[in-house]
């Protein structure tokens, strides 16, 4: 894997906004008490497939470094599996901060933002909203082309082989708290919008 150049912080590419906006964020609140240790970075099992470490992320928005940070893969990389945040040592959400930094990319329309991580951001979503839980079926239909037949069969295929294995069901039952989940979702956006 070839090593990724620093980006240069120079006046021109610091907003000091952006610390202040981050911090107003769920997870974010209490992002300027990172000492920069390195247990999240060194915890996380997806950090090979990162541009940045999470804790390069966190020192990023401490300089204020918004195009940098809501353009990095790592904000959408990260798998929210709460390693990071449970051992963390100042009680930094990593995660939560994970994902409000993707409602800003989206929000903003971050340069270098590719269009099918948004789809996919949106369809989780909509899917945990209507079910409460993952459903697979649901969550990558709207990512498949419709119009490339060729990959409409592929996807079609790879389906009934996990269907016919149990890897996947074709309909997907609603939990039964899923008005709690609703509410989460509805706290949260309320949240955004202020």
């Amino acid at each position: 894997m070839k090593a990724k150049t620093k980006p240069k912080v120079t006046l021109q590419t610091v907003d000091p906004s952006f610390t202040e906006e981050v911090q107003k964020l769920p997870g974010g609140e209490n992002v300027l008490d990172c000492i920069q240790c390195g247990v999240c970075s060194g915890s996380c099992d997806a950090r090979f497939a990162m541009d940045y470490s999470p804790m390069q992320i966190i020192k990023m928005v401490h300089l204020g470094m918004r195009e940098q940070v809501l353009s990095s893969s790592t904000i959408w990389i990260c798998a929210q599996c709460y390693t990071c945040a449970t051992r963390c040592p100042r009680g930094i959400e990593i995660p939560l901060l994970m994902s409000a930094l993707k409602n800003i990319a989206i929000k903003t329309k971050a340069a270098g933002l590719d269009e099918t991580k948004v789809k996919f951001h949106k369809s989780f979503a909509d899917v945990i909203k209507k079910y409460g839980r993952i459903h697979e079926v649901d969550i990558m239909f709207p990512l498949v082309s419709k119009t490339n037949p060729k990959e409409l069969y592929q996807k079609a295929l790879l389906g009934f082989r996990m269907w016919r294995k149990g890897k996947v069901k074709i309909r997907s039952s609603k939990i039964k708290q899923l008005d709690q989940i609703l509410k989460i979702y509805e706290k949260t956006s309320k949240g955004e919008e202020s």
